[in-house]
């Protein structure tokens, strides 16, 4: 909260993507001397960096590239992510059915909808009896959607990795050291993410609607009136709420204020979700690089120790700034064409080189004909018979195959027709379940008022014993329905900070918004002051 004093000192930045960050010991070891040759390509961005000779360096415009392996990514709030438990008495050749119907079964996956359906295992998270693997799902529809241009343009991609397994490179690459809990707040374009990871391994990851897109369109919303976009992102970017513009900081306090919220919900219920003590480092990042004061927001609100995302990633950088996903795309890519048999490799792709020319299977079959002519002409006579033994095997499969293909027609119409008719069904029950949650909303919220609504006396009597116990006094308290004003008085800030936080925790069901804009030392009175703003649901 505003007011805290206590900060913890940050690392210096670096000016080529973070060369001073923070790196695991040992991180000396560089991909600038592999002979790889990539193409990164944020496709919701439209941004795209080529990677060879150990530097990384912007790209105009996409073209096909026979010498140049491909890589892109989901974004975390484009797929459904959940872990899965399955009895570790089940064969690993049923795992993939089996966590395709818990799948169903748990998370509630429309049967008229394919999905495509990836998966790892963690060991973290596993029991004596279980094993639990993280399931990253992410609908047909939409996967043509996002990448059927790249095949036109590129016509192929060799890796399409999950955002959340990005990360993962950090550690294949000992970036970032192995045994401890890290967190990392990444803001994109189209996405916003928090990921978790503990000794390396993927832990939790969640998309918050906070992308720099509905961070604009919500200054946009506070400050009633539309903000030039280039100059927000410049202010929002290079100076942040250590800005001397006295309206921009304002109104960026609020919007760090309503971010940080949910930020602070995640890591409360990821802590409590997965037994988490301490996290180590929280990692902030975002595609237009590091957000002035975002650190030391984030340290006072959360009490965590929080860093610039700027590391060493072991290659040059022809930009000042290069998003940071490029970056760990280069590493993913390396890591999966090294390491092809690691579990955790999943790659969502079905735009696929062809295979060299003796894999292919027109390959074979040409090398099957050159090696049928060597020794057709030693053995004339039985290769004769076998072909023409052929040729009547064809012969009779085709005849047979006329009736079979007739009765395949008849019932791909069959299914054709119950597929049309199972979507309209599952439309009108999800317009009926709609209707029926918006009268349940109503009369749950009409119930409340009934028997739930409190006394504005009686909440206030409840302040002040809060008051109290802190050790903080008033000098005034008003109230208007549901909406409270605490002038709060103490001779030390932090009690005023302990009585906020204090009362977030204690009333948090009951809280729709709380607030304190600021706590300042009245110079009469050598004590400090702040407005508490508290609104209930």
């Amino acid at each position: 909260m505003i007011g805290l004093k206590k900060k913890i000192k940050l690392p210096k930045r670096g000016s080529k993507n973070g060369k001073d960050a923070k790196t695991a010991d040992g991180a000396d070891k560089k991909v600038e001397d592999r002979n790889v040759k990539l193409i990164t390509i944020d496709n919701y961005s439209e941004n795209y960096y080529k990677f060879e000779n150990g530097t990384i360096f912007p790209l105009r415009k996409l073209a096909y590239s026979n010498s140049h392996l491909n890589i892109t990514y989901i974004a975390n709030k484009d797929m459904i992510i959940a872990p899965i438990e399955l009895s570790r008495g089940i064969p690993d050749d049923s795992i993939d059915g089996a966590l395709e119907d818990k799948a169903y079964e748990e998370l509630g996956l429309d049967p008229a909808v394919e999905y495509i359906i990836k998966y790892i295992e963690t060991s973290s998270q596993a029991a004596e009896d279980n094993r639990v693997f993280q399931l990253f799902i992410l609908e047909e529809d939409k996967y043509y959607e996002l990448f059927s241009n790249l095949r036109e343009e590129i016509k192929y991609v060799d890796f399409i990795v999950p955002a959340p397994l990005l990360y993962k490179s950090l550690y294949d690459h000992e970036v970032l050291e192995k045994n401890e809990l890290h967190c990392f707040l990444y803001f994109g374009s189209y996405d916003a993410t928090i990921v978790f990871y503990r000794n390396g391994e993927y832990l939790y990851s969640k998309s918050i609607n906070y992308s720099l897109k509905q961070i604009y369109e919500r200054y946009c919303e506070i400050v009633g009136k539309t903000i030039d976009e280039n100059e927000f992102f410049t202010v929002f970017q290079k100076e942040g709420i250590k800005t001397s513009n006295i309206e921009y900081q304002q109104n960026f306090i609020k919007l760090f204020n309503e971010i940080f919220i949910t930020v602070n919900d995640i890591v409360i219920y990821t802590k409590r979700a997965y037994k988490i003590d301490v996290i180590d480092h929280m990692y902030i990042g975002s595609e237009i690089g590091p957000i002035s004061g975002i650190e030391d927001y984030a340290q006072n609100y959360l009490g965590m120790y929080a860093i610039p995302m700027l590391l060493d990633y072991g290659f040059q950088t022809q930009d000042t700034y290069v998003d940071q996903y490029h970056c760990m795309m280069v590493l993913t890519a390396i890591s999966y064409i090294e390491h092809t048999d690691e579990p955790y490799l999943i790659n969502y792709t079905k735009y696929k080189r062809p295979p060299v020319f003796y894999k292919r299977p027109s390959g074979q079959f040409a090398i099957s004909i050159v090696a049928a002519i060597i020794l057709a002409s030693a053995y004339p006579v039985s290769f004769l018979i076998m072909a023409y033994m052929n040729e009547a095997v064809i012969y009779k499969k085709k005849k047979e195959e006329i009736p079979i293909g007739k009765e395949v027609r008849k019932y791909k119409q069959i299914l054709a027709s119950k597929q049309r008719e199972k979507k309209r069904l599952n439309k009108i029950l999800k317009d009926k379940k709609t209707l029926y949650d918006s009268k349940e909303k109503t009369l749950v919220q009409v119930y409340r008022k009934k028997v739930f609504y409190r006394l504005q006396s009686e909440q206030l009597a409840l302040f002040a014993n809060d008051m109290k116990a802190y050790n903080v006094k008033t000098d005034y308290m008003r109230s208007d329905y549901s909406k409270y004003r605490l002038g709060l008085i103490s001779d030390e800030d932090e009690r005023i900070t302990n009585f906020v936080k204090g009362i977030t925790q204690k009333y948090d069901k009951e809280i729709e918004n709380i607030n304190i804009a600021k706590i300042y030392m009245d110079d009469n009175s050598s004590l400090y002051r702040g407005e508490l703003k508290v609104d209930l649901k």
